[in-house]
């Protein structure tokens, strides 16, 4: 984990780097803890994102790590989100799931998808969590995107 930085968070609260586990936390400003973890991804770094930075835009920047060699990517979109942001569509989809200690299979709460880019050494920007095709229905907008969640990212 000495390897990677947090540079910038768009809005301003407090992300860390920490180890992708099972049994330790997904979020800064949540009680979740994760469940099941790939065994391949275990122990790789992970970046805690906010939960309440669920309703950025998927247009806008998220925040920025820095890296000292090049890595792969790993971002956790939750299964429950109808529609991927535009930005996603650049990340190879895998066949791995990451689950929650909550998760629940009749609604799909707690259950990630993880989607997979190789980046170079330097700066890594991620955008926003919301598609605009989402944040265009008010009812997601005006309940603060209740019952849905913002990605998270492990780094290897």
């Amino acid at each position: 984990m000495e390897n990677i930085r947090i540079v910038k968070v768009a809005s301003d609260r407090e992300y860390t780097v920490g180890s992708f586990l099972p049994g330790e936390p997904q979020y800064m400003d949540r009680e979740y803890v994760f469940n099941y973890i790939p065994e391949e991804l275990q122990g790789c770094a992970h970046i805690r994102t906010c939960g309440n930075d669920k309703l950025l835009p998927e247009t806008e920047s998220c925040f920025t790590i820095e890296t000292e060699r090049e890595v792969d990517v790993y971002i956790l979109y939750p299964d429950k989100q109808p529609v991927i942001p535009a930005w996603l569509k650049d990340f190879e989809r895998l066949r791995m799931n990451v689950t929650r200690a909550d998760s629940r299979a009749d609604n799909l709460k707690g259950y990630f998808t993880l989607y997979k880019k190789h980046f170079p050494a330097g700066n890594i920007t991620l955008c926003g969590n919301s598609p605009l095709e989402m944040l265009a229905k008010p009812w997601y907008v005006s309940t603060g995107g209740i019952n849905y969640c913002m990605y998270s990212v492990a780094v290897k």
